[in-house]
């Protein structure tokens, strides 16, 4: 659900009436109740008139409140956009987007089938028409098979439900959920696009009904051309053209295509890609930066070699992979081959894939600090990714590996690792399928069960994560893992951890995370003396073991008390236990990260708050900390203690720390692995910030002011807030402006006709790192900053949010225009007397905002100027969404001045309202919302 835009009017309203109360209670404030004897009986009476006025308007608002819907439903998301490569610079390859939507034009054409060979750019040529046709279709689904976790039907079902936000109310069986779609999409004009399709779909089974929809269209990508064989019309993705190919080859290797010799080969090498996009970046990478000729002929010579080895399909591609293997260093290559045992096209967290390398000794054989591991982790994903090994996924952090690509890496690691055994299986497993295995992998399953004893003595890596089915582990389960290094119960519904437990002595990583089921540890815990990363959010236990006391080798650990469990003692087996036992935290002499997640409901937390922070305060080697103060003089303490900067051991590279209490999202419930220099503080409450204490953000690179009673930022200096990156303050009642610089000394020359300033001392900078701002529900803003800007101040910022500002009059004055040359993405949002963005009467100087693309104006009721220049030119400016701006009538851009503007969304309204001279300058660029 949404707020109504009447509902929204009437808040405004609203926080006008409490601004007109405020000053009602600053006037009677000032009026002395007695001057020089005497009751000042005109003030009081005119204050009194005042008030019985504004009561009567309070009650016709309150009045008003009942004759308008607060909430409504909020709308489907027409398009969910992909943002793929570029291909405009590809014909061969843009001319099928072009074609399919040539097709989708045609009613007469209900199903296009799309085929062709593996890295073909099938997925590519998908993700574009999907963000093509938007004007085409009221609603374009984007499915990637095989959906993770679900059947193929209801995996289906679930993207179209959640993408049209139909309330569905519990759990509904496949065919009804059917018939709610089939009714949904009856009347409305939409494409359904599915990607990578194995098998033949039933599209009825899905409520998807081409021969009754009449307005319902459905393309899917394949590799086998039999599955189109039902479809209206079939389009084969042929490889790229020669001269494409020719093209993305030389991007990739470099001029000294041009020489001689190497143009020659190049062309045979080419001849031999056959235009597949993907085989020519594999090839193409492996010859970048070799200037030898004798080098290129002898790696052509290897691709025409016949392989010995028997290779179903794909054996030119599975050649092109051997050789950029082989050009990664030996201890690069088993990282890349453990990546593969993942399910398909699984978006894979670098970080948690990192610490699994280091659990199997894959990298940072001999590194006894986790930091360097993992920086080692980065280098080498960023190398996968750099030779088309891996694809990085939209998601931060993330990135997942072509289907095709990893069914090669598998061949490669039966041949090249001593024909060792992985066990990548679905469904049911026999037993005898577990004996010698080395890596096993049974993530997400539907449903099955574990042996009692398998013969698995040389296992290493045991997935089971993400299988709620999973409930029970039998007692010997693990009695024959000695070697086993990494294991991973995360999301399944285990109780307990089997006595066996004890047999895993080179156990170094353990996810037990989000195991809700889980409520203890057992005695034979303590035995798992090698264990280094252990992960313990989200399950059920409400006290850490002392056993883990026992664990003096832990570097890492991460743990989280459920919000259930708050406001009473812990109790286990009818003893009253401690959250954190004394000295449990202390005895973990190499723990080098910690988060420890508490909501800040939790009393029993603000008990031990201070003992618990004096026990992390001596923990030499912690790099990494993620933890939740209740009070400023509690994390004061903590700050006397340890220091984020401290002499005569490691000082706190990276934290996420919360100080006071604040009803939003829980601050520390997320991944946080420490890899990062990210040092983020978040300040909620209004007490006052000693200067002392504000003389430690000079290490902080991403700062949260939440509900503070400040005016401004002045209470640091400039120079400590240089460092900050991100930078978010709402619900700061006081808050007037951001003083971004300091004016350090002024000397007037000449004063009798002041024709000089000289300014006298250094300048200072402010921010000049800052990259993302957001300021909210800050009541008192006049201004985003005062005063003289340092040319470096904002430099670097590249989005900036403003919602609530009820008292902002305009986003930016003129000595606010310069230093924005990097702004991309701007919003407002709720700020009922912002009238203009950019000052009236300013010189906006050539390359202003010249890197501006998004632009969001919502429920601005008094805003009717954007820019008073109309010569102004929108360099980069993209798209523009305009929501209940009514006074709104003028633009000043247009397709000449704003040359990359791709559309404009607004209400029909708002555009029917519009100027004509400005309908016609953007004649085609608006589309409806």
């Amino acid at each position: 659900m949404e707020m109504t835009s009447q509902c929204s009017g009437w808040l405004t309203e609203v926080q006008k009436m409490k601004d007109k109360i405020q000053d009602l209670r600053n006037r009677y404030d000032n009026t002395s109740r007695r001057l020089c004897g005497f009751y000042p009986f005109r003030s009081l009476l005119k204050l009194g008139k005042d008030i019985v006025t504004m009561t009567g308007e309070i009650i016709l608002l309150r009045e008003e409140e009942k004759k308008f819907t607060k909430m409504e439903p909020r709308p489907s998301v027409s398009v969910i956009k992909k943002h793929p490569m570029k291909i405009n610079d590809m014909p061969s390859l843009d001319e099928h987007v072009e074609r399919l939507i040539m097709c989708l034009k045609n009613d007469k054409l209900k199903t296009i089938g799309v085929f062709g060979l593996p890295g073909m750019g099938k997925t590519t040529v998908m993700e574009h028409l999907n963000d093509r046709v938007g004007e085409l279709f009221e609603i374009v689904f984007y499915v990637t098979l095989p959906v993770p976790e679900m059947e193929i039907v209801e995996g289906i079902q679930k993207k179209i439900v959640e993408q049209l936000n139909l309330q569905v109310q519990g759990h509904l069986s496949s065919s009804i959920m059917a018939d709610i779609i089939s009714i949904a999409l009856a009347n409305k004009k939409h494409l359904l696009l599915l990607d990578q399709v194995s098998s033949k779909i039933n599209l009825k089974k899905v409520g998807i009904h081409v021969d009754k929809h009449i307005h319902g269209r459905v393309v899917f990508a394949c590799r086998d051309r039999s599955f189109c064989e039902f479809t209206d019309e079939e389009i084969e993705i042929k490889g790229l053209s020669e001269v494409d190919a020719k093209k993305l080859f030389r991007e990739i290797v470099g001029d000294i295509i041009d020489q001689r010799k190497c143009k020659i080969i190049g062309k045979k090498l080419l001849d031999f890609c056959s235009g597949v996009p993907h085989f020519i970046k594999l090839i193409a990478v492996r010859f970048r930066n070799v200037e030898d000729h004798g080098t290129w002929k002898s790696l052509l010579n290897r691709m025409r070699t016949p392989s010995k080895k028997i290779l179903e399909e794909m054996e030119e591609f599975y050649k092109a992979v051997e050789l950029i293997y082989d050009s990664l260093s030996k201890d690069r290559q088993p990282c890349l081959l453990h990546s593969a045992i993942f399910p398909p096209d699984s978006e894979l967290y670098q970080e948690y894939l990192i610490e699994c390398w280091i659990g199997e000794r894959l990298i940072a054989k001999n590194a006894k600090k986790l930091r360097p591991a993992r920086d080692e982790g980065h280098e080498i994903v960023t190398e996968f990714e750099s030779k088309y090994l891996v694809e990085r996924c939209r998601k931060a952090g993330h990135f997942k590996m072509p289907q095709f690509l990893q069914q090669i890496y598998l061949k490669l690691a039966y041949n090249r690792e001593n024909n060792s055994k992985f066990l990548v299986a679905k469904g049911e497993i026999e037993e005898q399928q577990w004996e010698d295995v080395k890596r096993v992998s049974l993530i997400r399953q539907m449903s099955f069960t574990l042996p009692d004893t398998p013969a698995c003595s040389e296992i290493s890596t045991l997935f089971l994560q993400k299988n709620p089915s999973l409930t029970n582990i039998p007692d010997l389960f693990f009695k024959y893992m000695r070697e086993l290094c990494v294991l991973d119960l995360y999301d399944t519904r285990i109780t307990s951890l089997p006595p066996s437990i004890s047999s895993l002595i080179n156990l170094r990583v353990l996810y037990l995370n989000n195991c809700v089921q889980l409520v203890e540890l057992p005695s034979q815990f303590g035995k798992l003396k090698s264990l280094e990363i252990l992960d313990l959010r989200g399950t059920g236990i409400l006290s850490l073991p002392t056993v883990l006391a026992q664990m003096t080798g832990l570097k890492c650990l991460r743990v989280s008390f459920k919000e259930q469990n708050f406001g009473y003692a812990n109790h286990i087996n009818g003893q009253r236990t401690e959250m954190i036992p004394s000295r449990v935290i202390e005895n973990l002499s190499s723990l080098q990260e910690l988060s420890i997640d508490v909501d800040f409901k939790n009393q029993i937390w603000n008990q031990i708050v201070d003992r618990v922070a004096t026990e992390v305060a001596t923990l030499k080697e912690l790099t990494s900390l993620c933890f939740y103060f209740p009070t400023l003089v509690c994390f004061q303490t903590f700050i006397q203690n340890c220091m984020l900067r401290r002499r005569g051991g490691n000082c706190l590279k990276s934290f996420r720390i919360q100080v006071g209490n604040h009803k939003t999202e829980n601050f520390l419930q997320f991944d946080f692995f420490g890899y990062k220099d990210e040092r983020h503080l978040r300040i909620s409450g209004g007490e006052v910030i000693s200067v002392e204490l504000s003389k430690l953000f000079n290490l902080v690179t991403t700062l949260e002011l939440f509900g503070h009673d400040s005016e401004n930022l002045s209470i640091f200096s400039a120079e400590e807030l240089n460092l900050v990156e991100v930078c978010t303050i709402k619900e700061c009642n006081e808050m007037k402006s951001m003083p971004l610089c300091h004016l350090q000394d002024l000397k007037v020359e000449d004063s009798s006709e002041l024709k000089k300033l000289i300014v006298v001392g250094r300048t200072v900078q402010a921010f000049s790192k800052l990259e993302n701002m957001e300021l909210s529900n800050l009541p008192k803003l006049v201004s985003i900053c005062k005063g003289l800007i340092d040319s470096t101040s904002l430099n670097s910022l590249t989005t900036l949010t403003l919602k609530s500002c009820p008292k902002l009059n305009c986003l930016f004055p003129e000595y606010m225009i310069q230093p924005l040359c990097n702004l991309q993405d701007l919003k407002a949002e709720d700020c009922s007397e912002l009238k203009e963005v950019i000052e009236v009467g300013s010189v906006v100087q050539t390359g202003a905002f010249s890197k501006l693309k998004n632009m969001e104006l919502v429920n601005l009721p008094e805003l009717f100027r954007l820019c008073e220049d109309n010569s102004f030119e929108w360099l980069s400016f993209e798209i523009m969404k305009i929501m209940t701006c009514p006074k709104l009538k003028e633009l000043p851009i247009s397709k000449e001045n704003a040359l990359s503007l791709i559309k404009i969304e607004c209400t029909r309204q708002w555009w029917s309202d519009l100027n004509d001279s400005v309908k016609d300058r953007l004649e085609g660029l608006h589309s409806f919302t």
